[in-house]
């Protein structure tokens, strides 16, 4: 045996060391700041003309967060495979219903969803299996959640018309109604 056994033994785990140091999102990178501008990405074409309309989008194309028609849009970051994400579905599905019964909500605030390393027919199983009904994109090659550093799934990021970060909640939400009454409080500061 050479001297050089000690390099073979200890390269791996240096090279995944490595790779998450230096990852398009990085070890420690955290997704933006409230109060912070959030970072320019491109969302797919809306899958269906419901969608399209939800979001009050004029053609079925990839667009920018800001053409949809609303003071709000919380986006909501899954994973197809992430158990939290499942457990948090009814929850999130029960905050866009909210949204929806209250006629001062419902044009100005939007529910979206991007699904993170999937494809456009996992991203509808994925909405079938949850039962939701507001509009889940796909982020197959992980662009979005790479331009949010979104390393944890759910994260919810509620964003301002023009851009700005309002509010972050990382995990599964355990208090509905504090998350209802603390989305109704920024509602009403814009």
């Amino acid at each position: 045996m050479n001297g050089k056994w000690w390099l073979r033994v200890f390269r791996l785990p240096c090279l995944v060391l490595a790779m998450l140091c230096f990852s398009a999102g990085g070890l420690f990178a955290e997704p933006p700041a409230v109060g912070t501008q959030i970072p320019r990405f491109t969302l797919p074409a809306p899958d269906s003309d419901q969608s399209q309309a939800y979001l009050g989008l004029k053609t079925r194309e990839p667009f920018a967060l800001s053409a949809i028609k609303a003071k709000l849009v919380l986006i909501e970051f899954v994973s197809a495979t992430c158990p939290h994400c499942l457990a948090n579905a009814p929850v999130i599905n029960r905050v866009y219903k909210v949204i929806q019964d209250d006629p001062s909500l419902r044009g100005d605030i939007k529910v979206i969803g991007v699904a993170l390393g999937s494809n456009q027919a996992r991203t509808n199983a994925f909405k079938k299996t949850t039962k939701a009904a507001f509009p889940i994109f796909p982020d197959e090659q992980l662009d979005i959640a790479a331009a949010f550093d979104v390393q944890e799934t759910p994260t919810l990021i509620l964003v301002s018309n023009n851009g700005k970060t309002l509010a972050l909640h990382q995990g599964e939400i355990k208090d509905l109604d504090g998350f209802l009454k603390e989305l109704r409080k920024i509602y009403k500061t814009q």
